[in-house]
C-alpha cells in the first residue's frame, strides 16, 4: 500500500468518526447443524426461510449459516447433545434418536393420543412450560412440533392386518414406539430415518413405521412395496429446532427478542402443516406403484385396545421418576383415573 493511499484512508476513517458514522459490525453467526439433505422439504420451507427472516429482523446483527446432511461431523443421534454442548449453535432433529434424554416429550408418541399433527403441537406448546422445560435444559427451544400419522411400510406386500406384523423386524423412530411395535408382536429395530432406505433394501429390516413425508424426501417409493394408512393409533415423532443456551442468551436483548418472535409456536405449526401436506403427496406417489391399503376401522379398534396398556405402564414408570405423568395427560385432555 502506497504512503498516499494509506493517508487517504485515514483521512476517510477520520471523517466517518468525526460526523459519528461506526464501521457496520460484523454479524453474529450461528450454526445450525441437521442430519437432512438441502432437498428435504422442512430444510427448504421451514428452516431456510427462517434463517432469512432471522437476518432480516435483526437486521443483519444476525447471520444462520446451514449445514445440512451433518456436514459438521457427528451422527443424528448425537444432534441434540451438540447443542447442549455447544460443538454447534443450533440442531434440527428428533427428540425420538435418544428418547431417554426426553421423558417427558415422549409424550407425544403414547398411542391415539391425539388425533392429528396440529392438535399435536398445540398440545406440546401448552404443556412447555412448565412440564416439558426439564427436558431441554442447557439449550432454547425454538421449534417444537408433531408429525403427521405415523403408517406401516412394507419391502413386500402392504400390512393389512395386525397378524401380519407377528416376527416382522421393524423399524422403529423411537423407544416408545418400538414399544408399541413390540406389543403388536413385531420386532423393533431402532434406526434414524437416514438408515431406512438402504435397510429395506438389503432387508436388514422387514417393514418400518415411520411418518410418510419421508416417501418423497428420503426417495423411500424405491424400495417401498406396500405402505398401510393406520390412521391416528400410533404415537407420533416430534420434531425439534434448538439453540444452546449459553449462544441464545450472549445475544443482545434485541436479536433474543427478534429471535423470540419469528420462532415458537407459529413455526412449529406451519412445521406441523408442511409436514401432513408432504405426507399427502408421499401417498400419492405411490399410488399405482406400490400396494396402499387403508386399515378399516374394526382393525383399527382392535389395534387401539392391544395398545391401550401401554399409556398405564408410561404413567407408572414415568411417576415413579418423579414426572407427574398424570398430570400431564389430564392437562392434555386425555381421560385417566
Amino acid at each position: 500500500m502506497s504512503r498516499r493511499f494509506g493517508t487517504t484512508l485515514a483521512l476517510v476513517a477520520g471523517a466517518a468518526a468525526a460526523i459519528g458514522v461506526a464501521p457496520a459490525a460484523r454479524a453474529q453467526e450461528l450454526r445450525l447443524s441437521t442430519f437432512v439433505p438441502p432437498v428435504h422439504v422442512i430444510y427448504r420451507e421451514i428452516i431456510t426461510p427462517w434463517a432469512q427472516e432471522v437476518a432480516k429482523a435483526t437486521n443483519g446483527e444476525v447471520k444462520v449459516t446451514l449445514y445440512p446432511s451433518m456436514q459438521l461431523g457427528g451422527k443424528p443421534p448425537e444432534l441434540y447433545r451438540q447443542a447442549v454442548q455447544g460443538a454447534v449453535d443450533l440442531v434440527f432433529t428428533l427428540p425420538g434418536y435418544t428418547s431417554p434424554a426426553f421423558p417427558r416429550v415422549q409424550m407425544i408418541e403414547l398411542p391415539g393420543l391425539k388425533p392429528d399433527g396440529v392438535a399435536a403441537t398445540n398440545m406440546m406448546w401448552d404443556l412447555l412450560d412448565p412440564y416439558l422445560l426439564p427436558d431441554f435444559e442447557g439449550t432454547k427451544v425454538i421449534a417444537l412440533w408433531g408429525a403427521e400419522d405415523a403408517g406401516w411400510m412394507s419391502r413386500a406386500g402392504a400390512f393389512r392386518t395386525l397378524d401380519d406384523l407377528k416376527g416382522k423386524r421393524m423399524r422403529a423412530p423411537s423407544a416408545a414406539q418400538a414399544k408399541q411395535l413390540e406389543v403388536m408382536g413385531a420386532v423393533p429395530v431402532a434406526m434414524p430415518i437416514t438408515q431406512v432406505y438402504q435397510s429395506l433394501e438389503r432387508g436388514v429390516i422387514d417393514g418400518a413405521m415411520l411418518p410418510f413425508s419421508t416417501i418423497v424426501d428420503f426417495r423411500l417409493g424405491e424400495v417401498a412395496k406396500g405402505i398401510t394408512v393406520t390412521g391416528p393409533l400410533f404415537g407420533r415423532s416430534s420434531f425439534l429446532i434448538a439453540m444452546n443456551k449459553q449462544k441464545y442468551d450472549g445475544l443482545s436483548p434485541a436479536a433474543r427478542a427478534a429471535i423470540d418472535k419469528t420462532s415458537g409456536r407459529g413455526l412449529s405449526l406451519k412445521a406441523t402443516e408442511v409436514y401432513m401436506t408432504r405426507s399427502q403427496q408421499g401417498v400419492a406417489s405411490l399410488k399405482g406403484k406400490a400396494e396402499v391399503h387403508e386399515l378399516p376401522a374394526a382393525e383399527q379398534k382392535r389395534i387401539g385396545e392391544v395398545l391401550k396398556p401401554i399409556i398405564a405402564e408410561w404413567i407408572k414408570e414415568n411417576e415413579a421418576k418423579g414426572i407427574p405423568a398424570r398430570e400431564m395427560l389430564r392437562k392434555a385432555g386425555y381421560p385417566v383415573s
